[in-house]
């Protein structure tokens, strides 16, 4: 694939912003990823872009928000649902192929939270039938049930709106892996998501799909920019992670940048975990405090109300709080910490409690 700025085309006319669209044929989230966070960066300041794509199954975060609050990790690993961190806000969404996305880069002076929303309403009206609103909160709905959520990012000279749009998608999936079973003993600095009832474009119309959909904005898109007869440029998988032959050697370093470790968790914002745990020998609780995505603090006490612990207790509570600052913020990295220390029946309970409630 060329460099972007050479994909651009020069204008019909001089009152009409350039225009391009492109739909990808890549399915891996970070390859889609870059892909949107070059066209963000590297098209001119005045070309209006349209972007559609969609992903294998996978739970997109905003930039902000903490991953083991918003996801069940473990379920998702059982799924085969991979993560993925996006550039801008917003909250958490889930994807696969039977959600497609679109990205609408702008110069900033044309940016407005409700345009591209009102643009992608009107094409479900317009060429599939489908009664699409917006929402106050800049979500397409049909029928009171959010279809499409909405993102934003705005630099100096550039912005985009993204959003995912339900067509067929596993709403079982969704459901299961957007739901964290410690989201309550978390306090977080992060956005958290906002839950809203959702639906399938297909409980509306039966001849929706991704290529019906991607023709129906792209048509919505060149009329609401006066820029007719726009054709879509299929950008070919190439782009892919691994690297196929071909590839650009730029885009696949950015996409393995927001595939790594240090973007996906490392991004998380300052959060702390509190737990309380009820043993035949005592309730005790535990605080776990996290920085970039490994374990900054912990401390173990039993409750306030108990008895002191004997001191074998007591020096387990002290060992577990030395052990687990400096490791990451994960099973398997805390277990190595913690396994030298299983000396006693009381320890052993202790390391499992605390282990069992981190997800990798």
């Amino acid at each position: 694939m060329p460099p972007l700025p050479r994909l651009a085309r020069a204008s019909h006319s001089q009152a009409a912003p350039r225009a391009l669209c492109y739909v990808s044929q890549s399915t891996d989230p970070y390859a889609n990823l870059a892909l949107e966070d070059r066209l963000l960066r590297l098209t001119d300041p005045q070309t209006h872009v349209l972007f559609l794509w969609r992903n294998r199954p996978t739970v997109v975060i905003g930039r902000n928000q903490n991953p083991w609050k918003e996801c069940d990790l473990g379920a998702m690993r059982a799924r085969d649902v991979w993560l993925a961190r996006r550039t801008s806000g917003g909250g958490a969404v889930y994807h696969d192929l039977g959600n497609t996305n679109y990205t609408v880069v702008m110069p900033r002076a044309d940016f407005g939270r409700d345009r591209c929303a009102r643009m992608v309403a009107r094409a479900l009206r317009d060429h599939a039938d489908i009664p699409a609103t917006v929402t106050a909160r800049h979500d397409v709905a049909v029928g009171g049930r959010k279809v499409s959520g909405s993102a934003f990012r705005l630099t100096a000279a550039r912005a985009f709106h993204h959003g995912t749009m339900l067509i067929d998608a596993d709403l079982a999936r969704l459901g299961s892996s957007l739901r964290s079973r410690n989201a309550a003993a978390i306090t977080a600095n992060g956005v958290d998501s906002v839950r809203s009832p959702v639906a399938n474009l297909r409980d509306y119309s039966w001849t929706i799909d991704h290529a019906a959909f991607c023709a129906a904005v792209c048509r919505a898109f060149a009329a609401d920019i006066g820029h007719p007869g726009l054709d879509p440029v299929s950008v070919p998988a190439a782009l892919a992670v691994p690297p196929c032959a071909g590839a650009n050697p730029a885009a696949v370093a950015s996409a393995a940048r927001l595939a790594s470790w240090d973007w996906l968790y490392g991004q998380t914002p300052d959060f702390v975990l509190r737990l309380d745990g009820h043993f035949s020998w005592a309730t005790v609780s535990a605080t776990i405090a996290a920085h970039r995505g490994h374990i900054a603090s912990a401390a173990v006490a039993t409750a306030p109300e108990a008895c002191r612990p004997p001191p074998h207790v007591a020096a387990a509570f002290a060992a577990i709080a030395r052990a687990l600052p400096g490791a990451r913020y994960a099973r398997a990295a805390a277990a190595a910490r913690l396994d030298p220390l299983r000396t006693s029946p009381h320890a052993t309970e202790l390391c499992d409690w605390i282990l069992a409630a981190l997800d990798d």
